[in-house]
């Protein structure tokens, strides 16, 4: 097994109450593992890679988030923590302000997952009634993140259609007006197309299918 590290300039470190700290692996590291994905022993503790602030609870205050490795926890003991359903945490974090208009701000996130696979779901997150409930998800490739830097050539079309339309690099989400949020994912078809989805009562009431904006090469 090799692992190759990123440097120890772009960890990040945080500690939730009684918890030790430790180092999780950015999610730009490089795994070269010959064990099959279920064998993997990361052995992590609620430490984190990523933290954003927002209101989230929409009180009027400000709080922290912090991913750990099984849950994403707050530094504020009223939030409840959203456990994930993983065990590896998450390829990023980050507040998408107030989506559905109640006065809390929404939370994107991809949960890391033991397997080869580089198709997984964007999902966004609301913080409602002491718990947190997923408002909807959209398939994408893992290479979608945010933040990636893509190397391969079937990895640029995302990045390029954004960086080419004035989006925000870091974000998920790409424009939101009138409670209706537009993002990028895989249509049934295969290809990328942009998605509709109108927000009511903190659910996705109604989902549809822009323009599609990449043709498949594979026909």
């Amino acid at each position: 097994m090799f692992l190759i590290f990123a440097s120890l300039s772009s960890f990040a470190f945080a500690q939730g109450e009684n918890e030790e700290t430790e180092m999780i692996k950015p999610w730009t590291d490089v795994i070269i593992n010959d064990l099959a994905p279920s064998e993997w022993k990361w052995n992590k503790t609620q430490s984190t890679r990523f933290s954003v602030r927002g209101d989230f609870d929409g009180d009027g205050f400000e709080e922290n988030l912090f991913e750990g490795a099984k849950k994403i926890f707050s530094d504020n003991k009223e939030i409840t923590p959203l456990k994930l359903d993983t065990d590896l945490g998450v390829y990023f974090l980050v507040n998408e302000g107030d989506l559905d208009g109640d006065g809390g701000d929404e939370i994107s996130l991809m949960s890391v997952y033991r397997d080869y696979s580089d198709v997984n779901y964007f999902r966004i997150f609301s913080y409602t009634g002491n718990s947190w409930k997923e408002i909807f998800n959209c398939k994408v490739h893992e290479y979608d993140c945010p933040n990636y830097k893509p190397k391969k050539e079937e990895e640029m079309f995302v990045y390029t259609y954004k960086r080419k339309n004035h989006y925000n690099m870091n974000k998920v989400v790409l424009k939101h007006h009138d409670g209706v949020i537009d993002m990028i994912a895989t249509h049934p078809n295969g290809r990328y197309a942009i998605e509709h989805i109108k927000i009511v009562n903190k659910r996705a009431a109604k989902r549809e299918w822009g323009t599609i904006i990449e043709p498949r090469t594979d026909l």
